[in-house]
């Protein structure tokens, strides 16, 4: 890893400010999944006006690759385990079971609903999609892994569609839709969560979740999971914001936590709106 502040053509597509080089990475930092990327050589990028960061290489994270090797390089093939070591995690331990938490009182604060439909987008292991059949919600679990969807019908019981979200037709509406630590790994946010609205019904929520950058950038520096290559952005409060406006979306409650995992996150929700202004 070679640090350095230089200054680089072209603006951050959120605000428009100026980017920076925090970083150049010859080698892959400590705990960063081994997808066989050869030569290893990155850039992380930050922007000066809205803390926006961006991981910049010429390696090829497309739909393919989460259908076929980003499960099977993150978990080797110990999904069932990693499955049930995370279900058996007690609260004070578990990023999944407190996120729920935080959903539901929030949802039941907001309009007093109890458990209704639900679309994951990006579900991974299924650990969220199983809590909320447990508490008695219609759960979609929407994930390009074939592998991973077949998890999830098995052990979680849920309807599974494997898909990208912007490929996906006729699935129905949705009460709320669930972005839990997804739309970092997508090149065009802005298109991709614009795209969750047809799902969505009159009133319905937006729940997004992700990496929180400039919280791990002050805490653990440039090394942090939040930089991992896999992420193509890695979000501020601000830009995380912007995304939500340009999608056509507004803001109801953005938040800071730091997740018992300790990783350092930006959770919150939206509901569609004709147009929105970012609050400074």
């Amino acid at each position: 890893m070679v640090n350095s502040i230089e200054k680089i053509n072209g603006n951050c597509v959120f605000c428009g400010g100026n980017l920076d080089v925090l970083v150049s990475y010859q080698r892959p930092p400590k705990g960063e999944t081994n997808f066989d990327l050869k030569p290893y050589w990155r850039r992380l990028l930050k922007c000066v006006k809205c803390g926006h960061s961006v991981n910049q290489h010429n390696f090829k994270f497309d739909a393919d690759f989460y259908s076929k090797r980003y499960s099977a390089s993150t978990y080797k093939g110990q999904m069932l385990t990693r499955f049930k070591k995370i279900m058996s995690l007690p609260f004070d331990s578990s990023d999944n079971q407190q996120r729920f938490d935080f959903i539901s009182k929030f949802i039941t604060q907001f309009d007093g609903s109890g458990p209704s439909r639900c679309l994951d987008v990006g579900s991974g292991l299924g650990v969220f999609p199983a809590l909320l059949k447990e508490a008695g919600w219609t759960c979609t679990a929407l994930e390009p892994d074939p592998v991973a969807c077949e998890l999830i019908s098995e052990l979680v019981g849920v309807e599974t569609v494997n898909a990208n979200l912007m490929d996906v037709k006729n699935i129905g509406l949705f009460d709320l839709i669930t972005f839990n630590k997804v739309i970092e790994h997508v090149q065009n946010p802005v298109s991709f969560l614009a795209a969750s609205k047809i799902f969505l019904r009159p009133g319905g929520l937006i729940y997004i979740e992700v990496p929180d950058g400039e919280t791990a950038l002050n805490t653990n520096g440039t090394e942090s999971e939040e930089f991992f290559i896999e992420h193509f952005d890695i979000y501020s409060k601000k830009s995380l914001g912007y995304l939500i406006n340009n999608a056509g979306l507004k803001i109801l409650s953005l938040q800071n936590v730091n997740e018992p995992s300790g990783k350092f996150t930006i959770r919150g929700f939206a509901k569609i709106q004709e147009s929105s202004t970012l609050d400074d």
